[in-house]
């Protein structure tokens, strides 16, 4: 009986290609023989790279030109630098990683991989991407930094996207581009500069497919206005990061949203009962320095179906107040590096559905308030079955 394609990894020698597996994990001990044997690479569909070994030009040329019906190419933190022209003719492939590479160009031959969906150039450096990008039809996921003004000038030409993230160039050419993007599901976008918020919301505005938005502002004193008027009824994530004027009050209206987190928002007045309304929002983050006032007042009847809660890094919040009826349906309270709050929040014990709370870097006196040995605050925690409490050695951040 003919043996059938397997799903298999090399270990240690050429095994695995050999009894024509459809998958294929390169790790330290194969990386030198798998390019020494062809039996059974026409059966390779997906090549996933496991080695901390250097990976030269000629090895990666013997790979592309061997492997040549990949749809499946994940070089993802491997050492890798060069990124050889026969790329183009791996005319299958559908998905393409160099994330935590260290490359910094990839060949014009990559216009030649008409069923790419995925190109994932998250390295951390600058990557330059040739103009043949836009030859790619079927791309539907473009992760990472791709810098090239040729690319930045067309990259509205690549209307098949769906999930994007980017770095903004310093001239916003990014940011006009992206307005043709109609299709996106998911953006990213990062170093935001308060000159092109209008530009970039006016984007956003034509994006009626958006299910996860991420803006990150380019990090400074300058309060930025993010004014969209769209509707974004199919957002369910939003996250925003930097200094804004004042809270986005088209959040409101997103029937949609399930998760929303802000960040170094620098926000005095959060609009918690307006909030507490959305009829669908699960997951709320108030991360590092997004809201600047000194209560957050949770009223009766407000958030019925969130389950995640996460108050990080407030440094001017002291007080904390949870109506009875507020918070039903929470699972999940984290509490982070909140220097001037000393004591547990009022009416937590009214949190019947709370199985996880993280007390994480908090002050000495908030800790003793807690401890189960004699703590006045214990009693009002103590239904909670998993509490996880840790400290740094001064007890304070």
């Amino acid at each position: 009986m003919q043996q059938g394609i397997g799903f298999g990894h090399v270990e240690n020698d050429r095994e695995a290609v050999s009894r024509r597996s459809s998958r294929v994990k390169l790790t330290n001990s194969s990386i030198n023989s798998i390019c020494g044997t062809i039996e059974g690479s026409q059966y390779v569909r997906s090549i996933l790279i496991f080695t901390k070994e250097n990976l030269s030009e000629d090895f990666t040329r013997s790979l592309l030109a061997k492997y040549t019906r990949l749809k499946v190419l994940d070089f993802g933190y491997a050492r890798l630098t060069e990124v050889p022209e026969n790329l183009g003719s791996l005319i299958h492939l559908k998905y393409l990683s160099f994330r935590g590479t260290s490359i910094t160009r990839l060949p014009k031959s990559i216009g030649k991989l008409q069923n790419l969906e995925t190109l994932d150039v998250r390295t951390g450096l600058k990557v330059e991407v040739p103009k043949e990008i836009t030859k790619l039809r079927k791309l539907r996921y473009l992760l990472g930094n791709p810098i090239s003004i040729a690319v930045k000038d067309s990259l509205g030409s690549i209307t098949s996207l769906e999930k994007m993230h980017v770095l903004t160039d310093p001239d916003g050419v990014v940011i006009r581009h992206l307005a043709k993007l109609t299709k996106l599901r998911d953006l990213r976008v990062s170093n935001v500069k308060g000159d092109y918020a209008n530009t970039l919301c006016s984007s956003i505005n034509e994006m009626p497919l958006l299910e996860r938005l991420h803006i990150t502002l380019n990090y400074g004193p300058q309060e930025i206005d993010l004014h969209i008027r769209s509707s974004l009824s199919k957002l369910r994530m939003l996250h925003l990061r930097g200094n804004l004027k004042e809270f986005p009050n088209w959040i409101l209206p997103l029937e949609n949203l399930l998760k929303l987190s802000l960040g170094q928002s620098m926000l005095t007045n959060i609009p918690l009962i307006s909030l507490g309304n959305m009829p669908n929002l699960l997951i709320l983050s108030f991360g590092p320095t997004s809201f600047e006032g000194e209560t957050l007042h949770f009223q009766n009847g407000g958030f019925q179906k969130l389950k995640e809660l996460n108050l990080v890094h407030l440094h001017q919040l002291s007080s904390i107040f949870i109506e009875r009826g507020a918070l039903q349906s929470l699972e999940k309270l984290q509490i982070m590096n909140i220097p001037q709050l000393k004591a547990v929040p009022s009416g937590i014990q009214h949190l019947k559905k709370l199985q996880v709370l993280d007390i994480l870097y908090m002050p000495t006196e908030f800790l003793q308030r807690i401890d189960p040995n004699g703590g006045e605050d214990y009693f009002m925690i103590k239904h909670v079955p998993h509490l996880h409490v840790a400290r740094t050695n001064s007890d304070f951040l």
